[in-house]
């Protein structure tokens, strides 16, 4: 039986030029390459060893990508999970690597690189790109030095999230605050969820004061 690669886009188009791609690479000459925008069929799709997830998680939240690379890994431990993604907060790119990951890539990575990170996914092996790679030493390095610091708060919100806040207190609206960003309003919404769960806050208004009250956001 041969080996799959499966890749994930909710962007049809984006989907189309990836699997186009890498029909012309002879290091996936062994695999069969398929191609979906539903991730509800990804689980019947991983089931065989040396099987590769290329997954574009640009329209997910971190928590989302989080639950997914541990459904995928209960369901076969041996899947080998790359994540692109346009803007994630290194943390969470640490999260990810904590959990399982081969490989992720943001939005600066060449087809030059996508190319040998999937030759060394293939092979076994963990690839990190060099911006991510200094992207993790700094924040680890940040992490060790600020760790007699404590926040004012009981958590903290990350810098899309912030991004959010501002808009929503300025009185946008979900569809206009996914244009100002460049993200979908599904988006949008699992931010703005993720910020009122996190200070358990149960209704937009109640947000936009706890936010002015506790200088969250500029003004």
């Amino acid at each position: 039986m041969k080996r799959k690669i499966i890749l994930y886009d909710s962007h049809h188009l984006n989907l189309g030029m990836m699997q186009s791609f890498l029909g012309t690479e002879i290091l996936t000459t062994n695999y069969d390459i398929e191609a979906i925008s539903e991730l509800n069929i990804i689980p019947q799709l991983i089931q065989n060893e040396d099987t590769v997830l290329i997954l574009n998680s640009s329209d997910l939240t971190s928590n989302v990508i989080r639950d997914l690379i541990d459904k995928f890994r209960d369901i076969n431990p041996s899947v080998k999970i790359m994540i692109h993604s346009l803007d994630v907060e290194v943390n969470d790119i640490k999260s990810f690597f904590d959990k399982g990951i081969k490989c992720y890539l943001g939005s600066k990575v060449s087809s030059e690189e996508f190319r040998e990170a999937l030759a060394q996914v293939i092979d076994g092996k963990v690839y990190i790109t060099d911006d991510v790679k200094n992207m993790l030493v700094n924040y680890m390095c940040s992490q060790e030095g600020s760790q007699h610091l404590k926040s004012d708060l009981p958590t903290e919100i990350t810098r899309r999230e912030k991004e959010v806040l501002n808009l929503v207190c300025e009185g946008l609206r979900s569809k206009e605050i996914a244009e100002k960003l460049f993200i979908s309003p599904h988006t949008v919404e699992s931010h703005r969820r993720n910020i009122m769960l996190k200070f358990n806050i149960s209704n937009s208004s109640r947000l936009v004061k706890f936010a002015l009250d506790n200088h969250l956001v500029e003004t």
